[in-house]
């Protein structure tokens, strides 16, 4: 009887060392998969020309940035983060020369904790009352939870040699109000991102990254909406 149960022990034992091989394998060729990303056209662009707003007055903006994300079937509402991409400031500053008659700025950019802290509100009310415009930016990013699991589990199944796409959807949304709140213009940009996994693709990552295709997504919409603003002439006392 001993001897049976030492003899089922070391099955149980071998069994599970061809697990965790098995798994170590997996794991080994998921870390050596490639990528690459791709992304669509940004829609909504403004479709006119450009016509700066030579001779306007100099005005004083409040820049109020909102970084949304949810992953739908696993986040029940959108979401504040910090950041949607890590060089934000940079790709601001770049797309901020398409309006001319901006003599000051401030930014401010909400985050989840400004729920438990009536001085950042308080700070918020009152940057909105000292700034003759407030242009409200919300960066949207959504994904579904079960196309994300998907995509994970078969990668994980087939060595990544079965190419798999994961999918990102982003809406910039813009809004203009006068410091006494009155809302003077509202724009929209929407794109797609879209990152494939597959073995083969490893070499293609250092032209194809997703990071940058994310980048050239806030970077066009910031762009065109700040074009518009400008060609509109809507900043004027």
């Amino acid at each position: 009887m001993q001897s049976y149960n030492v003899t089922l022990a070391s099955s149980f034992w071998l069994h599970g060392l061809r697990w965790v091989k098995l798994m170590c394998v997996l794991l080994v060729f998921g870390s050596f998969a490639g990528c690459a990303a791709t992304r669509s056209p940004v829609a909504g662009t403004f479709d006119r020309a450009t016509e700066k707003n030579i001779g306007a007055e100099k005005v004083s903006v409040l820049f109020l940035f909102r970084h949304l994300t949810q992953e739908h079937g696993f986040d029940s509402i959108p979401k504040l983060q910090a950041h949607g991409v890590k060089d934000f400031d940079n790709l601001f500053r770049d797309s901020l020369v398409e309006i001319s008659n901006i003599s000051t700025y401030v930014t401010f950019t909400e985050a989840p904790t400004d729920i438990n802290s009536p001085k950042r509100r308080h700070e918020l009310d009152k940057l909105k009352g000292d700034y003759d415009f407030t242009l409200k930016v919300d960066i949207f990013e959504e994904s579904s939870f079960k196309q994300q699991c998907l995509s994970g589990t078969i990668s994980l199944l087939s060595l990544t040699l079965i190419p798999m796409p994961y999918t990102w959807e982003y809406t910039i949304t813009a809004s203009l109000s006068d410091k006494n709140g009155t809302l003077l213009g509202s724009y929209q940009r929407k794109a797609n991102l879209d990152k494939w996994m597959q073995a083969l693709l490893l070499f293609a990552y250092p032209f194809y990254p997703i990071e940058g295709k994310r980048e050239e997504i806030y970077e066009t919409a910031l762009h065109d909406i700040f074009r518009q603003i400008e060609t509109q002439k809507i900043l004027k006392k």
